[in-house]
């Protein structure tokens, strides 16, 4: 069996020491003339997909990567490509959200001129991301605040957070928090929203997709963060990959 490996990714390049026993070859379009039934392909959790690279894909392989489109798993379905996704592995998920928040926690560091303990803190959503946000700034004593837009998750928050709005209740203290961290994986925060926010906020997205239009986040450091187990602990992130690998094909 070979395995073909998204070199360009830290975490899944660092695959290739772990998975010596098998034949590694990197993963593109001059290598996968040479993959077999049954060979794997992994590609990172955050790939984002083109239907031009899903065409290229080699028939009867399997492949591990994150969420594709509807319509490229029907795709791959037609060309009999198993396809795993490393986020539908809950365990995995819950560990991959702890290594993002500590990535977060790096970013405010480095791109706040305050101390981390003098900044005022706003999360947005309550997803696991937020959650693992939440326990390392409880853990660190740091105050913070959390917006959840779902009921079940308003009420979850008091668990671990003691200041706590519900939807766009935060507007209304907006201009307090030096530092805004938001975990919602689509567009909510309108230009009447951003308005409101205190000039030179250090705005962090962490979500696959934009919560707001970067051409409107004028007053404020708005900072994309996408992949960030890559950037801070790709090696840990490997490991949590690598888990989900071999559960798989033993």
């Amino acid at each position: 069996m070979k395995i073909f490996l998204d070199y360009l990714d830290k975490r899944t390049k660092s695959l290739k020491t772990k998975l010596k026993k098998y034949e590694i070859l990197k993963a593109d379009t001059k290598n996968y003339v040479k993959a077999n039934c049954g060979d794997i392909i992994i590609f990172p959790p955050n790939k984002k997909w083109t239907e031009e690279e899903i065409k290229t894909l080699p028939r009867n392989v399997v492949l591990f990567c994150g969420k594709v489109d509807n319509f490229f798993s029907k795709m791959l379905e037609e060309k009999n490509i198993k396809h795993i996704n490393f986020l539908n592995d809950e365990k995995f998920s819950i560990e991959n959200a702890k290594l993002t928040a500590e990535g977060v926690l790096a970013l405010v560091i480095e791109n706040s001129p305050r101390s981390i303990f003098e900044n005022n803190i706003l999360i947005l959503g309550g997803g696991r991301i937020a959650k693992a946000l939440a326990m390392i700034l409880r853990k660190l004593d740091i105050k913070f605040f959390v917006a959840s837009f779902q009921e079940s998750s308003f009420l979850e928050s008091h668990y671990f957070c003691n200041h706590n709005y519900y939807g766009f209740e935060f507007l209304k203290d907006v201009k307090k928090f030096d530092v805004i961290i938001n975990t919602r994986p689509f567009e909510f925060l309108e230009e009447k929203h951003l308005q409101k926010i205190k000039k030179h906020t250090l705005f962090i997205e962490t979500a696959s997709k934009n919560c707001l239009d970067e051409t409107k986040a004028k007053n404020f450091l708005y900072l994309k963060a996408p992949a960030l187990p890559q950037r801070f602990c790709f090696e840990s992130a490997s490991k949590l990959l690598l888990k989900t690998i071999l559960g798989e094909i033993k």
